[in-house]
């Protein structure tokens, strides 16, 4: 009787459970199978966000002279004239001797964090490391107004009074045409400000355009026939720009958008090259862009 049981329950597989094994083990076999056969997918390289190009961080930081310029100060390519770099806390400039005017002024502008707001100073000061020591009356009656290359409010909420101050040496001003000055210009300053609030910071490099029609104020200051100013914003490992050409002629009602163009125009009227440690490939790419739209 004892033998009789341990037969029933130890012995032979019945034939159904043979076929629910075999089954099993035939869809366990197709599926190592399948898995072995799948496509295999390689990662994608991480790209640059669109309008943004890639920078490389160890070459700009070891071009990079203070937290206000963002790529080197731009050297001039071909031109006999040289500059004198005069820095400053909330910016540094390439002063011309020779033309009384800052060629390119470059800043870097933070998210502003609340606080007091400054006073406009009451007037404008020889800047004593020039040569050239303009003095604000020689721009008195002229028809052009003392043009801000660093702008004085933005600098002011940023970096504070001895810095706001140092934004009215005569070494930061440019001759500008009243519509210019008081209606585009002033307009370019307040939206790079909104560019820093939102982005946390953007940085800027800007500064007069002339050609070879000489025309000079007193002391041999000369009239600029246009302006030029390009924010470059960066996010992540990569590099976007906006730059923008104005002339002297505007009538101040020109929508931004209008004033777009490339870096490498610029630097074709200017004689500056303003993006050089990058890669070759980066540069040329991120010079020859023209935006066909504000940020």
């Amino acid at each position: 009787m004892l033998k009789r049981l341990n037969s029933r329950r130890y012995g032979a597989i019945a034939p159904t459970q043979l076929i629910a094994i075999i089954l099993l083990l035939t869809f366990i076999g197709i599926g190592i199978w399948y898995y072995q056969q799948r496509p295999v997918t390689t990662p994608k390289p991480a790209t640059a966000p669109s309008g943004f190009f890639p920078v490389d961080q160890a070459l700009r930081d070891a071009t990079r002279q203070s937290k206000n310029i963002v790529y080197g100060g731009p050297p001039l390519t071909a031109s006999s004239t040289s500059l004198t770099i005069l820095k400053n806390i909330a910016y540094h400039a390439g002063y011309c001797e020779e033309r009384r005017n800052p060629l390119w002024v470059a800043y870097r502008l933070d998210t502003k964090v609340a606080g007091e707001r400054l006073k406009r100073p009451k007037g404008f000061k020889v800047d004593m490391r020039t040569l050239s020591r303009v003095l604000p009356g020689d721009y008195s009656k002229s028809g052009y107004d003392r043009g801000h290359m660093a702008p004085n409010s933005a600098i002011a909420q940023r970096y504070g009074l001895d810095a706001q101050h140092e934004t009215f040496l005569m070494s930061n001003i440019v001759p500008q045409s009243p519509e210019l000055n008081r209606k585009v210009w002033q307009r370019m300053e307040k939206l790079e400000e909104e560019y820093a609030n939102q982005l946390e910071n953007v940085w800027v490099i800007t500064g007069p355009i002339f050609d070879r029609h000489i025309q000079t104020l007193a002391n041999r200051i000369e009239i600029p026939d246009a302006f030029y100013k390009i924010l470059f914003d960066e996010e992540k490992g990569n590099v976007r720009s906006l730059a923008f050409l104005v002339h002297q002629t505007v009538t101040g009602k020109e929508r931004m958008e209008s004033f777009l163009t490339s870096i490498d125009e610029i630097e074709k009227l200017t004689g500056l090259n303003f993006v050089a440690p990058l890669a070759d490939e980066v540069e040329d790419k991120l010079e020859a862009a023209v935006p066909s739209r504000l940020w």
